[in-house]
């Protein structure tokens, strides 16, 4: 019985060389100025007759293409995005009744010379579209832009482990496993009506974009007073 305590004493009282192991996420970003915008406008119908609202629809379209292609739209930047029809109706004491058709449809427009983009707008304001459903402006990341944000996460991940080992009396021993967990950005957002910018002058100037890469870390942890 002696001897066992004995033993078990040793054991507890021994240094642990591993003292676990230690996850931690890192995240890198990357801030670019956007390249370019995308704007989409909508405009809509509404009738007894589907086929002539339809057929309006489509003449409205028709001038809102060709004006921005006379101010410098590329045609291949311009693309419908959808067009739907639906019958709208009347409620009165629980029954409804067919009232007008309704037709709608959206453009989606690319432009790559942001120092024009009021032109853009200043188009479909002209026109009287219904409404800008979305303004978006992008960047399109290159490699060098990926590599460099899941550099800084990687970098951000060993940060952190070092000071919790510091904190902790411990040391940091060999990296057991880096997954990736994947990748954002590229995208602002600015959403507005069309009627709450009409005749929009100048430059407008948008926010940077940020591309960001997030990593999970595992590091081994050894005790401090282990050498």
């Amino acid at each position: 019985m002696r001897l066992f305590f004995a033993i078990l004493f040793c054991v507890l009282s021994a240094p642990a060389l591993v003292a676990g192991t230690l996850i931690v996420e890192g995240e890198g970003q990357v801030s670019r100025a956007p390249d370019h915008a995308v704007i989409e406008v909508s405009l809509h119908e509404q009738g007894r007759d589907a086929g002539a609202i339809l057929l309006n629809l489509r003449t409205r379209v028709d001038v809102v293409i060709n004006a921005l292609k006379q101010n410098g739209i590329d045609e291949k930047h311009i693309a419908t995005q959808r067009l739907d029809v639906r019958l709208d109706y009347d409620y009165d004491k629980k029954q409804r009744a067919p009232r007008d058709y309704i037709a709608s449809t959206s453009l989606r427009i690319r432009q790559n010379d942001l120092s024009k983009l009021a032109t853009v707008l200043d188009v479909a304001s002209a026109l009287e579209v219904d409404g800008l459903s979305d303004l978006r402006f992008r960047y399109d990341p290159t490699q060098a832009d990926y590599d460099l944000a899941l550099t800084r996460a990687v970098e951000a991940a060993l940060h952190k482990a070092e000071l919790i080992a510091l904190a902790s009396g411990q040391r940091l021993g060999s990296i057991q496993e880096i997954r990736e967990n994947g990748s954002g950005g590229g995208v602002v957002m600015a959403r507005m009506e069309m009627s709450a910018a009409p005749r929009v002058k100048g430059y407008i100037a948008p926010e940077n974009v940020t591309i960001s890469k997030t990593i999970t870390m595992e590091i081994e942890l050894v005790d401090g007073a282990a050498q």
